[in-house]
């Protein structure tokens, strides 16, 4: 007689289906396993470890890779200096002899994810993580009438802590995600 934990599920289900669940909805992977208690017990933790995290440093302790720190793109620009050699400014395209403008992200993922490694550990929290750094973005932006950002920025160890609960949520919801995935090859096996 099976256990609240261990129900059986229809079919044999793919890591990899199990896996994106897990992406999508903390603890759906284990869900999809039939290991209902487990599946609760780790979503409410992944989702209030990263709430918790928002609602100590806000929404702006999300900080995005290719974006500023008032929701702009951040722009390569390649230019001359008296020189005649290429020089490379990563802020504005101000003054610049000639400026043709990159998204960074195009011209250089890498260097600007390596900048900022907390955002790959804060994406794995799943979609919950990708709208609230759409809302970061958008409360970094200067409010319609010129006045400053709609949301403050969180600085020193508040801005730490907030970005530690939301990088730790994320990498709690990747080990539950490999965890369940194991869990479903080991079944299909």
């Amino acid at each position: 007689m099976p256990t609240p934990q261990n129900e059986p599920h229809q079919g044999n289900l793919s890591p990899t289906a199990v896996a994106a669940a897990g992406w999508l909805m903390p603890g759906a992977g284990y869900w999809l396993l039939g290991q209902r208690q487990r599946a609760i017990t780790v979503g409410v933790t992944v989702l209030m470890l990263f709430v918790a995290g928002l609602l100590i440093g806000g929404v702006r302790s999300l900080e995005v890779p290719g974006y500023g720190t008032h929701g702009q793109r951040t722009n390569v620009y390649l230019y001359r200096d008296s020189h005649n050699s290429d020089q490379i400014d990563e802020t504005t395209g101000d003054d610049l002899p000639y400026a043709d403008g990159v998204w960074i992200l195009r011209a250089h993922p890498l260097d600007e994810i390596r900048n900022k490694p907390w955002s790959i550990a804060q994406v794995m929290a799943g979609p919950l993580s990708i709208a609230g750094a759409f809302g970061s973005v958008i409360a970094s932006e200067h409010s319609p009438n010129g006045g400053p950002p709609l949301g403050a920025k969180s600085h020193a160890r508040v801005n730490e802590i907030a970005v530690l609960y939301t990088a730790v949520a994320g990498m709690l919801n990747l080990l539950a995600m490999i965890d369940a995935a194991h869990r479903a090859a080991q079944e299909a096996a």
